[in-house]
């Protein structure tokens, strides 16, 4: 399509593209400024800079090689000769970035040895999520005197505080709130002279609705039918049916998929394929549906296996969960076992503090915590319990056997299925080295050489079928005999059993056992040994773990027990993280990091009120979803008031609701969905396709697909192979735990838009669905060939209703009835094809590609 645009045309297509960009710009600037993920820095960045840069680029060092420093943040933002080092958010601009990568031979670094893979993908995120980086912020002058790892003292900190047990306050305008949230809210406002925007149109709210809850947006019929119901209750009915809507699980699953680091393959070295990852994402997404409290869900995510169960279906649902300790990255080639176990345990433990605790644990892996109540000792209690627990096997893997992630087969059958999966490819080498010496035999026994059949007897006895052994039988017998046997090898050997239904599953140790705090976090420096246990800074009860058992399931016990355990803190971190799906900003803006270097939350008693009411619940998250979308803070507009944000311009206080993109699965999903082609059926595998190397390098051209009709959150996510909308517009990195999506404005996502396959494929399912829909009206008498022609506007209508869930204004309306008749004019003058169809899919590609299809108001 887009060859074919001329001069004028092509204009109005970029110029609508420009006011899409600028108005994202806008956006970018006012709604998304707020503090990245510093914890990442402390796990990922700042060790890698210590290792590889300090010794040429720090203060302590004495040496500033190029006039840059490495060890400040004002260091690399100053630069050094040649200006900034880093350019937060742009990537390619960034000279740090343009070095590590070793692709201009004129500025490379380190000098000495390049940067891994991993190495550079970690600073390349690092810079594209802003540069998030502590060392000269204030967050850290908020560290208490003395020992800031002190894990009793550390009880102080708010997150670690008992609830508060608060009454909604008083506050003087009582007709606003509809829920106990409003009054918080509106008492906040109050306080700071501040007004709520008022409600936001119904249009926008049910559009609001719609994506938050379910990540598609309504239907034409379905907007009409809601607009239309003026009865008190409409809105709760309809919440209450996104609720109940298989695809509420779909949406927010995902979200938990994004702290599970979910992926369909391993990444790292040798990004093998995670075959039977899919089991694991779907029954997350089943679980939601199902409002699994989370106290349960949290305990099957890490001690599914260990359960008891009614069934056998109960019991690989159960250990299906449990995959949430297997599915994250391992290095795989070329590493010591004791290494790679502690690496595996720091990953797991780092993901489960983030993911429930709000905590970077990993952070004390070499040292005491710099800045929370963490102590070294606390961090190897918990190590001990994941190196306890086994998630790798030894297991057939291109032609050898190799360390792998350790999977178990499911159904009745499935430990038997799964043992001589296993057995046929562990012995196939046996196999046919028995296969050629039959063969071998059968020819001797056909040149009857009794001399050399006896030897081969005595080296190879299991090469001869029985009745060849014999010499009492006849030649013609025997060789009978053999040839069957041989008959049975070949078709032994082409014939592999299925892959039986398995899945990723952990498992206890053979010999669980505590561990040794590691000096400086090298594996290979033992020093004190601690006891499993738990984060003293929770409280004094400790868990009490049976001899022979690894301490999950105490762990996942402790996790949620709100009254000895962690269950206020893990109930705090949950509840932020809905309101930040649903609000566009957590409470506490760092959703994984509820430390000293996170953010203090911006409504404590809001937060607090949640965290109980979730609880209360019986940890129902539809519950808790719920409450907040049925306030009148959710259904607030989003307008801009100059006065409000003066007082509050990052809208901490919600005077307004925030405008935020789309994410790149609701995109996606809202493209093929308003141009009918999305399928809304339950996909499982969407790699079976693929061999077990999950990337296309070398000999395997097989790559990942991404045309599936089906809803983006079935889609294959391969580590370092991301479908191109997922890496363009802020997917989760799927190699981390990610509760706070990176969100960029950068040219890439301009381009994608205007140019991508997909969107363009989009957009002309969109024009020939609205042809096909509204082919015209009679235009002429009621004779036998009655004339027809199209009513323009009407389908223009139809077209913004479609897309932008919106009615066109009259304005909107006769320009782009001018475009289309322009493109129309200009297409039927060139000999284009299909000239009215062609038109059409331009005016859906402008609407597609605009910031009012991509920005929820």
């Amino acid at each position: 399509m887009i060859d074919v645009m001329k001069s004028s045309c092509l204009q109005s297509f970029l110029t609508g593209l420009a006011c899409f960009a600028a108005c994202n710009v806008a956006l970018i600037a006012e709604e998304l400024a707020f503090p990245g993920d510093v914890a990442w820095f402390e796990t990922n960045i700042r060790p890698l800079l210590v290792e590889r840069c300090y010794s040429c680029h720090s203060s302590g060092s004495n040496k500033r090689e190029g006039g840059l420093l490495l060890d400040s943040k004002a260091g690399w933002t100053a630069g050094g000769d040649n200006g900034p080092a880093v350019i937060p958010g742009d990537v390619d601009a960034s000279r740090l970035i343009r070095a590590v990568r070793y692709t201009d031979p004129h500025l490379q670094m380190p000098p000495d040895m390049a940067l891994s893979a991993d190495e550079v993908a970690r600073l390349e995120h690092w810079v594209r999520s802003g540069a998030p980086d502590p060392r000269d912020e204030t967050a850290i002058e908020k560290t208490p005197r003395g020992n800031p790892s002190d894990p009793i003292a550390g009880r102080d900190h708010w997150a670690f505080q008992p609830l508060i047990e608060t009454q909604p306050p008083t506050i003087a305008s009582a007709n606003w709130p509809r829920t106990a949230i409003d009054v918080f809210t509106i008492a906040a406002l109050q306080a700071a002279d501040l007004q709520p925007a008022p409600d936001a149109d119904r249009r926008v709210l049910a559009r609001r609705l719609y994506f938050q809850l379910i990540g598609l947006p309504p239907a034409p019929r379905q907007l009409s039918e809601f607009l239309e119901d003026n009865s008190p209750d409409a809105f709760p009915r309809l919440v209450d049916r996104l609720l109940e809507s298989p695809h509420f699980g779909e949406r927010w699953g995902r979200h938990w998929l994004d702290l599970a680091r979910y992926a369909d393959s391993n990444g790292l070295d040798e990004n093998f394929l995670f075959r039977e990852a899919w089991r694991y994402r779907n029954g997350v997404i089943d679980a939601v549906n199902a409002d699994m409290p989370f106290d349960r869900f949290v305990m099957e995510q890490i001690a599914g296996d260990l359960l008891p169960h009614d069934s056998v279906e109960q019991r690989d649902r159960q250990r299906i969960a449990a995959g949430f300790l297997v599915v994250g990255p391992k290095v795989l080639l070329g590493i010591d076992s004791q290494k790679q176990r502690m690496d595996i345990a720091d990953e797991q433990l780092d993901t489960v503090g983030r993911a429930i605790l709000g905590q970077t644990l990993g952070c004390a892996r070499c040292h005491d915590h710099k800045f929370d109540p963490i102590p070294t000792a606390d961090y190897y209690a918990l190590a001990g319990i994941f190196t306890s627990t086994q998630v790798m096997e030894q297991r057939y893997m291109l032609g050898e056997q190799r360390v792998m992630e350790r999977l178990i087969g499911l159904g009745p059958d499935g430990d038997h299925m799964d043992g001589a999966y296993e057995t046929y490819w562990r012995e196939r080498s046996k196999l046919q080295e028995k296969q050629q010496l039959a063969k071998s035999v059968l020819e001797t026994l056909e040149k009857g050489d009794e001399h050399a059949l006896g030897e081969l007897v005595r080296l190879h006895a299991d090469a001869f079928a029985d009745s060849a052994k014999d010499t009492g039988e006849s030649k013609e017998k025997r060789i009978e005999g053999q040839k069957l046997f041989v008959a049975q090898l070949d078709l032994a050997i082409a014939n592999p059993p299925a892959i039986p239904p398995r899945a990723m599953i952990p498992g206890e140790s053979d010999a669980p056992i505590d561990e040794h705090i590691r000096l400086a976090g090298q594996f290979d420096r033992p020093g004190e040994q601690v006891s499993r246990g738990v984060l003293r800074v929770v409280g004094d009860n400790a868990i009490t773990i049976p001899d022979g058992h690894s301490g999950r399931l105490e762990l996942a016990r402790w996790l949620t027990d709100v009254d000895g355990g962690a269950g206020r803190l893990t109930a705090r971190v949950l509840a932020n993280r809905v309101w930040h799906h649903l609000i566009g900003r957590g409470i506490v803006r760092t959703v994984d990091n509820f430390g000293r270097t996170g953010e203090a939350p911006s409504h404590p008693e809001l937060l607090d009120h949640m965290a109980r009411e979730l609880i209360d619940s019986g940890w129902s998250m539809k519950a808790l979803v719920r409450q907040i979308v049925l306030s009148r803070t959710f259904a607030m507009s989003s307008r801009h008031d100059e006065s409000s944000h003066a007082v509050d311009p990052e809208n901490r206080l919600l005077w307004r609701a925030h405008r935020r993109r789309l994410d790149p699965e609701s995109l996606r999903d809202a493209m093929l969905s308003v141009a009918g082609t999305l399928d809304l059926k339950r996909f499982d595998s969407t790699v079976d396709y693929l061999g077990d190397q999950a990337t296309a390098v070398g000999d395997n051209k097989n790559r990942r697909r991404t045309d599936f009709p089906c809803r983006s959150v079935y889609l294959p996510v391969i580590r370092n192979d991301l479908p191109e909308l997922f890496a363009a517009f802020d997917f989760a990195d799927p190699h981390a735990t990610t509760g706070l999506r990176p969100q960029t404005m950068v040219a890439t996502q301009g381009l994608f838009l205007l140019n991508d396959e997909s969107v363009l494929a989009a957009a002309d399912a969109v024009a020939r669905r609205l042809l096909a829909e509204d082919p015209g009206v009679n235009a002429g008498s009621a004779e036998e060939n009655p004339v027809t022609e199209r009513d323009e506007k009407h389908s223009a209508t139809k077209m913004y209703e479609l897309v932008l869930n919106a009615q066109p204004d009259d304005q909107e309306l006769a320009e782009m009835l001018t475009f289309i008749a322009t493109m129309e004019q200009r297409f039927t003058a060139e000999g284009t094809a299909d000239a009215s169809l062609r038109a059409w899919s331009m005016a859906c590609h402008v609407l597609l590609a605009s910031s009012r299809f991509q920005i929820l108001e």
